[in-house]
């Protein structure tokens, strides 16, 4: 799995306890269900995933609004949480625009299938490269280019199971649990690099309404959290949505502009 957009786990806080000998026996009864796939991903988790993700790949255009915190630890060992709020909207093939809001110095990406665009809204300063003509080639060269992390990024890739899965080695189905009154399935996933957890809606919509990934190769472990809310799924976009349109007084710049990044005194 790529560094993963866009990007909050369930509390289970005082239920750990609770909840810890039903884990193990799920453990042993996923183990002896392995899926085919050869990654340790019992069946039950491993239909429900890709039932997840060939969903959201044959999504021509959506809108969703993420809720992200993202856990960094200060050289002090004090572990700080950011929070922010996105509003993501996809059209394939090679349309993306996703935007933090109601953030002083959020930021901003557009990609029109030609160029992209990342902004920094609170000085106006912006970065313009020519692009790739897909949307999984936007997101990899944006991450490069911008040095940006983009967890969530991983669900708008038009095979998001090959993503998702990429450093898996193990996966299992947690059980049927309820977030904000809907009935959702709870999987959850080991890697190499990072350990994570998804919350995918029942029903027709099998959507992702809850991400959580733990980043095991630094010392603190972080955890990157993410809610995703008012799905649309049939979003018929003016074409001015994908465009970037320069502010009046905005500088254009030819390196990420750092002003927007997370603080330098945190572990990442």
């Amino acid at each position: 799995m790529k560094k993963m957009l866009l990007g909050a786990a369930v509390l289970v806080g005082l239920l750990a306890l609770a909840t810890a000998p039903r884990l193990g026996a799920r453990q042993a009864s996923a183990a002896a269900k392995a899926s085919k796939s050869g990654k340790g991903i019992s069946a039950e988790a491993d239909s429900a995933l890709r039932k997840m993700t060939d969903y959201l790949a044959s999504l021509q255009s959506f809108r969703v609004r993420s809720a992200a915190k993202d856990e960094v630890v200060l050289k002090s060992g004090q572990k700080i949480d950011l929070a922010s709020q996105s509003e993501t909207s996809v059209q394939r093939p090679n349309k993306l625009r996703s935007e933090q809001v109601g953030a002083k110095g959020g930021l901003a990406f557009w990609y029109d299938g030609k160029s992209m665009t990342l902004e920094c809204q609170s000085n106006g300063t912006y970065t313009t490269k020519p692009a790739p003509p897909d949307i999984d080639g936007a997101i990899d060269q944006a991450r490069k280019q911008f040095g940006i992390e983009a967890p969530g990024a991983d669900l708008l890739y038009s095979k998001p199971y090959d993503i998702l899965t990429e450093q898996v080695t193990g996966g299992q189905l947690i059980g049927h649990e309820t977030v904000e009154g809907e009935p959702v399935t709870h999987l959850a996933f080991r890697g190499e690099e990072v350990d994570w957890q998804i919350w995918i809606k029942d029903g027709k919509e099998p959507l992702p309404v809850w991400f959580s990934i733990i980043t095991k190769t630094l010392p603190s472990q972080p955890e990157f959290e993410v809610h995703l809310s008012h799905w649309e799924t049939k979003v018929s976009f003016p074409a001015a949505t994908f465009a970037f349109k320069a502010p009046p007084n905005g500088t254009s710049v030819d390196h990420f502009p750092k002003t927007c990044s997370p603080p330098t005194t945190a572990e990442r």
